[in-house]
């Protein structure tokens, strides 16, 4: 799944209100060329909205995000999560993704919470929020621990998403910025862009 998700290159953090709202989100994003999609906590009833995303898309690499507990993660994984994303390090979670031998992908601001991450048997961490530190931050990062695969999230945008690449970012993690617009078609045509973005960065198209 690792693997997968750096091929996407682009997840997107999906917050809604309701579950209708957040599968038509999906069916925009997927229309769009993202398939990799982070269905957050925050989402009324996110286990079931799991289940039924990955019923009605089974197309999409379904996560979850904003994951804060144990029960969370292990009640997300039972539902069909194929990742777990989290806005700190905890153990417990760490934990119960071995169990389940589920990718984790926890948020880290600081190279002891990185170096944590990594000794605990973790490869990519979620740099986070990322509009704090920048793209130069990854570089610094990466030159005393160059193998950490880093996934920023918050602050990343149409225009500065090669700059992150550019420092050595494994995949970016998408938010508000692809539902500035909550219209479907507006939430496609936005994702097309990123999608052709991340094309153009790595494929000089």
């Amino acid at each position: 799944m690792l693997k997968k998700l750096q091929a996407s290159g682009l997840i997107a953090v999906v917050r809604a209100s309701n579950h209708e709202e957040a599968l038509t989100y999906i069916a925009a994003l997927l229309e769009g060329g993202i398939s990799a999609i982070e269905l957050t906590y925050t989402i009324p009833h996110v286990c079931e909205l799991i289940t039924k995303a990955k019923t009605q898309y089974p197309q999409a690499d379904i996560g979850v995000g904003s994951v804060l507990t144990r029960e969370m993660a292990i009640d997300a994984i039972e539902a069909g999560a194929t990742y777990v994303v989290s806005p700190g390090f905890a153990d417990e979670i760490d934990q119960a993704c071995k169990e389940y031998e589920t990718i984790y992908i926890p948020g880290c601001m600081t190279i002891s919470e990185m170096m944590h991450a990594l000794a605990c048997g973790n490869e990519m961490i979620k740099l986070f929020p990322g509009e704090v530190f920048g793209a130069k931050y990854v570089k610094a990062v990466k030159a005393p621990i160059p193998h950490i695969k880093i996934m920023p999230t918050g602050g990343v945008t149409l225009e500065n998403m090669a700059d992150w690449f550019a420092m050595g970012v494994s995949c970016v993690g998408i938010g508000s910025a692809l539902f500035a617009d909550a219209n479907p078609e507006a939430i496609t045509r936005t994702a097309r862009q990123y999608r052709q973005r991340y094309e153009e960065i790595h494929h000089g198209a």
